[in-house]
């Protein structure tokens, strides 16, 4: 058996590809189906169901969000916007003055920049 041979065996076979029955999706997807976990809900609001209290504006709102950490770090990014948004850059020097040591002036965090106009 040669080579062109071989190839030709394997060219015929990837041309004439097996289609699965559709019996044999239809128990495939069943069965995957079967295996899928439900949702289940938050401790929480569980342990509050059983005792008969109805969760407060708070819990709702958390739920609401996806849960107490997504509505954590949507909390946070609102502050983080509004104080980039509403704050003066200049009142930043109090923060960059206590990490540089300087009382006033820019922080450098390149002092010189020519090595990266320099060849070689």
């Amino acid at each position: 058996m040669q080579d062109s041979d071989l190839d030709g065996l394997l060219g015929l076979a990837a041309r004439a590809r097996p289609t699965p029955s559709t019996d044999l999706m239809d128990r495939v997807l069943a069965d995957a189906l079967a295996l899928q976990p439900g949702a289940a809900p938050p401790w929480r609001a569980t342990a509050m169901a059983r005792q008969g209290e109805r969760p407060g504006w708070l819990a709702r709102l958390a739920a609401a969000f996806g849960g107490a950490p997504v509505l954590a770090g949507v909390c946070a990014s609102m502050v983080v916007g509004l104080a980039v948004g509403y704050l003066n850059p200049s009142a930043l020097d109090y923060l960059t003055s206590g990490l540089t040591g300087a009382e006033t002036g820019t922080l450098e965090l390149f002092p010189t920049t020519d090595f990266l106009a320099t060849e070689g």
